[in-house]
């Protein structure tokens, strides 16, 4: 009940009144600690996302001011000591979202601006752009100035939908960019998706191993060739090269990675199972 009283309007970290922002920066506070609490006990580093949903249905009379006081309470929470070896602490921005069609105080300039100034890590959602907009073409610029970098891959059916993430030729490009940098140790890969029109278990399997086919067809890539190729301006022999690699047989690779991973390649047949013996008998 706290919780509700305290999301009066499209504004919480950036309200005018204090008490409403008090609140909200306390409670990223506490995130942090939460946060490193669990690279404690995992013994695997944390990451923390900021995203916040601020923002106007229509055209502002000031823009400057709510970004001021988002820069605020972003100082309070992250001026609060925290070890930064467990903790990664990233910052996600948005290009509109229902009832903030006009202006997102966390837009892409102040959130890549921000964690420039922090030391922070950006976190690009590749729903979270206007539709002709590429995240994958994005990565190999924040990867020249960032250390690290996060990703929330999903699938955005004309506006952030988050659409169950499916092998198709964004998520292949976003993995490519990945692999042909280097960068597997560089970029923390988080999936964003939901349907509940369809099966949840199935839902997440399908995205999750969406992701993991286009890694892994990144890696059968011939990159180095064609990366000589596009040195010598050879474009003819690189498209070339991409369209043979759409059909070779990476299917049969991809079984033979779930086969030694020993995970059955028929993954339906055991979410129905699942449904049958486990889920069905819930109340």
């Amino acid at each position: 009940m706290e919780l509700y009283e305290k999301v009066s309007t499209n504004l919480n970290f950036v309200e005018r009144e204090k008490a409403t922002r008090k609140f909200w920066v306390k409670h990223g506070i506490q995130c942090l600690k939460i946060s490193e609490h669990f690279a404690n006990e995992t013994g695997i580093p944390c990451v923390m996302n900021i995203w916040i949903p601020d923002g106007y249905k229509d055209i502002p009379a000031d823009r400057l001011t709510p970004r001021m006081r988002f820069k605020k309470s972003l100082d309070e929470i992250l001026d609060t000591p925290y070890d930064k070896e467990k903790v990664y602490v990233t910052l996600e921005s948005k290009v509109f979202g229902i009832g903030l069609e006009s202006y997102t105080v966390g837009s892409a300039e102040f959130c890549l601006s921000y964690s420039d100034y922090k030391g922070i890590t950006p976190l690009m959602d590749n729903g979270h752009y206007h539709p002709t907009e590429m995240v994958s073409d994005k990565i190999s610029s924040l990867l020249l100035f960032n250390e690290k970098i996060a990703l929330h891959v999903t699938r955005a059916v004309r506006w952030d939908s988050d659409h169950v993430v499916i092998f198709d030729d964004e998520t292949k490009e976003i993995a490519k960019e990945i692999v042909r940098n280097n960068a597997l140790h560089r970029v923390f890969i988080a999936t964003d998706y939901f349907d509940a029109s369809i099966n949840r278990i199935s839902a997440w399997v399908t995205g999750v191993r969406s992701v993991q086919k286009a890694l892994l067809f990144a890696l059968l890539q011939p990159d180095e060739k064609m990366k000589d190729l596009q040195d010598e301006s050879n474009f003819t022999e690189i498209m070339y090269l991409q369209e043979e690699m759409k059909t070779a047989p990476f299917g049969d690779v991809w079984n033979e990675y779930l086969t030694r991973e020993n995970v059955p390649t028929d993954y339906l047949a055991e979410i129905k199972k699942y449904e049958e013996e486990v889920l069905v008998k819930r109340v």
